[in-house]
């Protein structure tokens, strides 16, 4: 099949929102008077939609509190986020090779697609992408394959014609179900080794290899 987009993940994959994601849970859990969260803990949520990520960081008795603590994680969100989130280096030229490629570019993320915008606005990176798809675009998270087929449709192509590129197991496992090759990143907190059992196209340390293993798939 010829590759004719590359589809990506947002945190961990272009970006590091690790300060923005443990300012979040940090805030929630001194308005809710909850034990603090370890920052390791705060980033090995990220992926995970915020509503199931309280329930595996608190114990059942907390869970009443699941809605309050959504909605007091995204109103800190809307404050620091942006400016907390850090694009990585490699981005840029990554993006820029690929479109000289003649590929398309998307996103499919979790995160709200404006806070996705906000970001790729700041750093010059809107003009790259084609279809950005937030979790206010989908009815179902990741591992669902919603929000991979809705960007394969946006951009125009089979999902067969692009791989998506992530840093967790969820991500592989959306792919898997969308019917997209998989190319992991080790630039979050997933070890390489949780990708085994996937059948990855590739285990890379962070994007800057992409452009060369998409120039040796065409």
């Amino acid at each position: 099949m010829t590759l004719r987009a590359v589809i990506f993940d947002f945190d961990f994959t272009l970006v590091d929102s690790s300060r923005g994601f443990i300012a979040c849970h940090d805030f929630a859990c001194r308005e809710l008077s909850l034990p603090e969260v370890a920052p390791q803990a705060s980033m090995a949520m990220m992926g995970t939609p915020l509503a199931e990520a309280f329930r595996l960081l608190f114990p059942e008795e907390h869970h009443p509190l699941t809605n309050e603590y959504v909605r007091l994680w995204q109103l800190r969100a809307d404050e620091v986020m942006t400016d907390l989130t850090e694009t990585y280096p490699d981005a840029h030229p990554t993006m820029t090779e690929l479109r000289e490629q003649g590929l398309g570019l998307g996103i499919v993320s979790q995160k709200l697609r404006r806070r996705i915008e906000a970001v790729l606005e700041r750093d010059g990176l809107a003009v790259c992408f084609d279809a950005v798809v937030g979790g206010e675009d989908i009815t179902a998270f990741k591992p669902h394959p919603e929000g991979l087929l809705k960007a394969a449709q946006r951009l125009g192509i089979r999902p067969a014609e692009a791989i998506y590129v992530g840093d967790t197991v969820i991500d592989a496992q959306a792919a898997a179900n969308a019917g997209l090759p998989f190319v992991a990143v080790v630039s979050g907190v997933t070890p390489a080794e949780a990708f085994e059992q996937f059948n990855a196209l590739a285990v890379l340390p962070g994007i800057a290899g992409l452009s060369d293993l998409c120039r040796s798939w065409s």
